[in-house]
């Protein structure tokens, strides 16, 4: 018995490290995307039609990642972020949906839907995206200052300018 424990074991060792590998790899690949998109810039006076070309770009290298694994969380989360560039919202809140069902407590992927509701102008349902991703971490800078945002364009300047302050204050502290 005590053999047969011990093959099985020795047996699974290899798909382990397959998929300690794949892993990796789809890692690599993750950060060549990143990098790729960090590593491009685009002036003022420039075509903004060459930044649509970019961010479809990245999202192609993407789903060549999502091809291999459909939950990789920062790939789907990172794609939903260049949806949001393209100003493609509608697609940009899918991805964050997604993230939401693997993690429903997931801030960052609570703080990118808010972004991309604004975005749509749906301005109430976005504040409530980031008053979660602030509930989940409530020293969440980006959050605050998606959340002055919205705030301002309710119209809640008062408001607006104490979230603000905020978040200033919890990006000195991490710095």
């Amino acid at each position: 018995m005590a053999k047969e424990k011990k093959s099985a074991k020795a047996a699974k060792a290899p798909a382990r490290k397959k998929a300690a590998q794949c892993k990796a790899d789809l890692d690599e690949m993750f950060r060549a995307a990143v990098s790729k998109n960090e590593s491009f810039e685009i002036g003022e006076s420039e075509d903004y039609g060459r930044a649509i070309e970019h961010f479809n770009e990245v999202i192609r290298l993407l789903d060549a990642i999502l091809a291999i694994d459909p939950e990789y969380r920062d790939a789907i989360n990172y794609k939903g972020i260049m949806f949001v560039g393209c100003g493609r919202n509608e697609d940009a809140i899918k991805c964050f949906d997604q993230v939401l069902k693997l993690n429903p407590v997931d801030k960052e992927a609570l703080n990118n839907k808010g972004i991309a509701l604004y975005g749509l102008g749906r301005d109430e349902e976005a504040l409530k995206c980031v008053e979660a991703a602030i509930a989940i971490d409530n020293r969440y800078a980006d959050a605050y200052v998606n959340k002055a945002v919205i705030l301002h364009a309710l119209g809640r300047y008062e408001e607006a300018d104490v979230f603000l302050r905020k978040a200033r204050a919890f990006e000195t502290l991490m710095s």
